[in-house]
């Protein structure tokens, strides 16, 4: 049975490890389930997190 929960950013992404950002993010990216807007979104949230806006 595929996973229907909605796709969320975890709250505290810029209080986790820059290493814990980016592996979050590669599964993110690596999940084919993850719609392109999603993983778009994650891309800006852990921007955000690593202060590289």
């Amino acid at each position: 049975m595929p996973d229907t929960r909605p796709f969320q950013i975890p709250a505290d992404l810029d209080r986790w490890h820059p290493n814990e950002i980016t592996e979050w993010l590669a599964g993110v990216e690596g999940d084919e389930t993850v719609a392109d807007a999603d993983v778009h979104r994650a891309r800006q949230a852990v921007h955000h997190a690593l202060g590289v806006d």
